[in-house]
């Protein structure tokens, strides 16, 4: 049993992000080709590729959910070595999606993690993935154990094609991602979590026209508060960090929602017309790209950002690690 001098110590400790691994179907499709999918007329096409900047993406109808969150899984839990707790971050609630009561227990199983706690955490939708990796941290300081570590999995499937296209902003797209918190351990290290949800707008893609126009007049201002929030908490400003990590609902969307043009030439929104829109999973697949492009700076601040249907903003902000896959200035 661990004495109480070593929780204490425990309790002291800093999250770290230790890997992060993406996985996408071989299938890979165009705009053009979702399009016709999608049944969307021309103009809408149009819009998607001109306006919204999508070019192509991973979509396959034949992959189910788990087959898309269990390579990602299993190549991260390759890096683990004491994993304590499985949280599976389910983007969508509320619509129908592929995604079950017992999704974190039948992944669980399928990874053989006979003694590991699983759960899933929701109703953030896209802002998801922040707030599991600050649960994580919670549940690793309180478990007592300092070499315990937890396996956070994302990524999502919906079956209907309302929630496949999210109305002209997104196109649903097929990636997963998973993400491996420890305490003290040699990877990026957590600074600060912020995070504010706005209950008028829970409704989501379901508002009526006026409320949904008064959600979009209210993003920038509550998206700068929480990132603005963030990094007081971790004693810097927003001109400290090297470079935004956002989710990639399309690459207009940011331009309409930060106003300051310094502040918007740090969002990284180069995976847009990539990967399109992966549920969840795209702040640890943009990181991922960062990192294996080597365009992280060792121990300089970034940030994470995300913003969930309904409104929740979460903003966290990291040091990347020269002892783990970012590259020194």
């Amino acid at each position: 049993m661990a004495s109480l001098t070593d929780i204490t110590a425990t309790r002291m400790a800093l999250t770290t992000i230790d890997a992060v691994e993406c996985c996408f179907p071989d299938r890979v499709v165009t705009v053009e080709e979702r399009a016709v999918e999608l049944e969307l007329n021309a103009a809408q096409t149009h819009m998607f590729r001109r306006v919204q900047g999508l070019d192509r993406m991973h979509y396959d109808p034949g992959v189910n959910l788990l087959d898309l969150l269990l390579p990602a899984a299993r190549k991260v839990l390759d890096q683990a070595s004491a994993v304590r707790y499985l949280v599976f971050g389910q983007a969508y609630h509320g619509v129908p999606s592929m995604a079950a009561t017992d999704t974190a227990e039948e992944i669980r199983r399928r990874l053989g993690l006979a003694h590991v706690t699983a759960f899933t955490l929701t109703e953030q939708n896209c802002a998801i993935p922040l707030t599991a990796i600050d649960v994580a941290g919670t549940l690793l300081r309180a478990d007592g154990r300092p070499e315990a570590q937890a396996l956070i999995v994302t990524g999502d499937k919906p079956r209907l094609r309302e929630a496949q296209l999210v109305g002209n902003t997104c196109m649903v797209a097929d990636g997963a991602a998973a993400c491996l918190v420890s305490l003290d351990g040699p990877g990026a290290v957590v600074r600060s979590f912020a995070t504010a949800g706005f209950g008028e707008f829970s409704d989501g893609m379901l508002m009526p026209p006026k409320q949904r126009q008064a959600s979009a007049l209210a993003r920038p201002g509550n998206l700068l508060g929480v990132m603005e929030e963030a990094a007081r908490r971790a004693g810097y400003t927003l001109d400290d960090m090297q470079i935004v990590i956002p989710t990639n609902p399309n690459t207009t969307y940011w331009t309409e929602t930060v106003k300051d043009p310094v502040l918007r030439s740090k969002f990284f929104i180069g995976n847009v017309p990539r990967y399109s829109h992966c549920l969840g999973a795209d702040v640890f697949i943009n990181y991922a790209t960062l990192r294996d492009d080597k365009c992280l700076t060792a121990d300089r601040p970034a940030m994470f950002v995300s913003i969930g249907l309904g409104m929740t903003f979460s903003a966290m902000v990291f040091m990347p690690s020269s002892a783990a896959e970012a590259v020194q200035p």
